[in-house]
């Protein structure tokens, strides 16, 4: 029997499974320190220890260094691994130690240290979580796995962000990282709560019944490719405006910096919580390639509004387009690449390549914009981002016209498990 079939089977009326609960709880409590810890840091270096704006951005862009080389070889391990539950607790707990490291007042080295190892546990976190979901749910309810999960993910980043700016308000800046590292051990034992043998290990990489699991070479295709080069532009420019927006923000409030950066993560996010529960039907109804090319278009604009913003209020409501994109993404990418991975066995592989665009995208747009910024200014920053969003929209369009969308594994020779 299909075990992907048998999966669908078990859940007809709703999306209920072994495990349901703590996987939604590790999503909540991943959401909020994957999402709130970058531009966080870039506002306590640039703030409390008084960094200059480029060596800010080469702090965080090691960071993304880090995750990008580790992200390729996280998806492979991830198909690899048959226990997932124990090898995410332990990733987990690899996060919060990265997070301590930052406790105090750190050193130029110790900064660097903890970005490495944040950077590499998070490059394992995010195939894990794909991983769980498909071995979970089955590829039928996939979609709606990812849309409650992001909705998790998101809300999740909502309350830590109120959290966070509790504690910037009453306590020292460094408490933060406290919290953050506390939360993702929290997951980790969430991950042990998880029935055992819940996650089919074949189901969760997109493989077929007798486990035969195709080459890559099969798999990356020039239409491919071509998405992954858009995710990469989307995310050069994408990824440093939230931080930028922050910064400018505190520039204009009399609050301290890690309160206004929680709240702008707030406006962002709530967003996101709805849209990443909407995206499934959206998906169903409008098509995933129409859904993609709409995110890359809201980026640009965006950009040239934070640029023109000059109030408080007009910073946050921009932010509002960042969750629409951001919420719809998080959701859609892996929908895509599991579409592009069916029965290639390759899934959490292509999840891995996926998350190292997203993160070379990270590591360029910090650098760019720590330098940007310092030579000439926030509004200039986001005026060269919206550029590059430009060019992703372009290459968006032409991706699709190849019909990256329908890119699927060759029917050739499969390899042995035991090489996969």
């Amino acid at each position: 029997m299909n075990p992907d079939v048998s999966k669908s089977a078990q859940f007809p009326d709703r999306l209920s499974f072994p495990g349901r609960l703590p996987f939604l709880g590790i999503n909540f409590l991943v959401g909020d320190i994957q999402t709130g810890i970058m531009p966080l840091l870039a506002v306590d270096l640039a703030y409390s220890l008084h960094w200059k704006a480029g060596q800010v951005g080469v702090a965080l862009a090691f960071g993304n260094l880090a995750l990008l080389l580790a992200q390729p070889f996280a998806g492979m391990l991830t198909d690899r691994l048959k226990e997932k539950r124990w090898a995410f607790f332990i990733v987990s707990t690899l996060f919060a130690l990265g997070c301590l490291s930052l406790l105090g007042r750190p050193s130029t080295l110790r900064v660097f240290f903890a970005q490495g190892l944040i950077g590499v546990s998070t490059a394992l976190i995010i195939p894990f979580l794909s991983a769980m979901a498909m071995g979970l749910t089955g590829k039928e309810h996939f979609p709606r796995a990812m849309g409650l999960a992001q909705g998790a993910n998101h809300a999740g980043s909502v309350a830590g962000a109120l959290v966070v700016g509790f504690l910037a308000r009453h306590w020292d800046p460094p408490v933060v990282f406290l919290f953050y590292g506390v939360s993702s051990f929290c997951a980790g034992l969430l991950a042990l709560r998880i029935p055992r043998g819940s996650i089919d290990p074949l189901v969760s990489r997109e493989s077929r019944p007798d486990g035969a699991i195709l080459p890559l070479q099969n798999v990356l295709k020039i239409p491919v490719l071509l998405f992954f080069l858009t995710v990469l532009l989307f995310f050069t420019a994408n990824t440093a405006m939230l931080p930028l927006a922050g910064e400018k923000l505190a520039n204009r409030m009399p609050e301290p910096p890690g309160e206004v950066i929680a709240w702008a993560i707030v406006v962002t996010q709530a967003v996101m919580t709805v849209v990443s529960l909407l995206t499934p039907r959206i998906v169903r109804r409008t098509g995933a390639w129409k859904v993609f090319i709409f995110c890359l278009l809201l980026l640009p604009v965006r950009g040239l509004g934070l640029s023109a913003a000059s109030t408080q209020s007009g910073i946050l409501e921009i932010q509002v387009l960042d969750g629409i994109a951001t919420g719809i993404l998080s959701v859609l990418l892996p929908m895509l690449a599991a579409e592009i991975a069916r029965g290639s066995g390759r899934f959490n592989a292509l999840i891995g390549f996926l998350g190292a665009m997203i993160s070379a995208g990270g590591f360029l747009s910090q650098l760019v914009a720590g330098q940007l910024t310092e030579a000439a200014g926030t509004d200039a920053a986001f005026l060269v981002l919206s550029a590059i969003a430009g060019i992703a929209f372009l290459f968006g369009i032409a991706g699709g016209r190849k019909g990256w969308a329908s890119s699927t594994a060759s029917p050739l020779e499969p390899i042995s498990p035991s090489e996969g």
